[in-house]
């Protein structure tokens, strides 16, 4: 695949330029909070080290990731959706995360790498021949033993009114992208928002 077919066709900064972010719903998911809760999945997320958010939209995942022991970072491919953050968020330094405006596929990569990555709203909306990319990118940019958390939407094999974004996605997929570099620690039903019930699964994965 050239290094062409690595971007996406999707026009992500006319969407924020426009405000066509769609999936904002003003707080991180209920099925991400009560993931932490869980005692079974909780000892699993390391509480120290760096954490990244690729696509992360309105920023709040990346500011309930963050703490004094653990250092969050989002990314965006929009310069405008940046903008933005930077203004919403201007103590984000002093709470210790921050945003950078930086594809995906091909951005700095810290030398310790990630020990913690979320994704969620990121693989779904990249079109499905990304995809062994993105788990490419995953396995690169993710410490051994590190954990990626997955929740994988929409489960359900149906599209959302208006059509992709979000592209359907399946447990199996996640398990055929994954496999080889990463062993699944923890898989549930999610309770999201309230429109996807029955659409979502929330994952944490190991790096081997």
């Amino acid at each position: 695949m050239s290094e062409d077919q690595l971007r996406t066709n999707i026009d992500w900064e006319k969407k924020w330029q426009q405000g066509r972010s769609r999936w904002d719903y003003g707080q991180p998911s209920p099925a991400l909070v009560t993931l932490l809760q869980t005692e079974e999945a909780r000892v699993l997320i390391p509480a120290s080290g760096l954490g990244l958010v690729p696509g992360c939209g309105h920023g709040y995942d990346v500011e309930f990731f963050a703490s004094e022991k653990r250092h969050m970072r989002g990314l965006e491919i929009s310069q405008t959706c940046v903008d933005l953050l930077n203004q919403k968020y201007p103590n984000a330094k002093e709470e210790n995360f921050d945003f950078i405006c930086a594809d995906f596929f091909d951005f700095e990569v810290p030398e310790q790498k990630y020990n913690l990555v979320y994704d969620y709203t990121f693989l779904c909306a990249m079109e499905p021949y990304l995809r062994p990319q993105w788990a490419k990118r995953m396995n690169e940019i993710i410490a051994k033993d590190g954990v990626l958390i997955t929740l994988m939407y929409p489960v359900n094999g149906q599209e959302e009114e208006g059509g992709p974004p979000p592209f359907p996605l399946s447990e199996e997929i996640y398990h055929d992208l994954l496999a080889d570099n990463f062993e699944l620690m923890y898989i549930n039903d999610a309770i999201g928002h309230a429109e996807r019930f029955g659409m979502e699964k929330i994952a944490i994965w190991k790096k081997k």
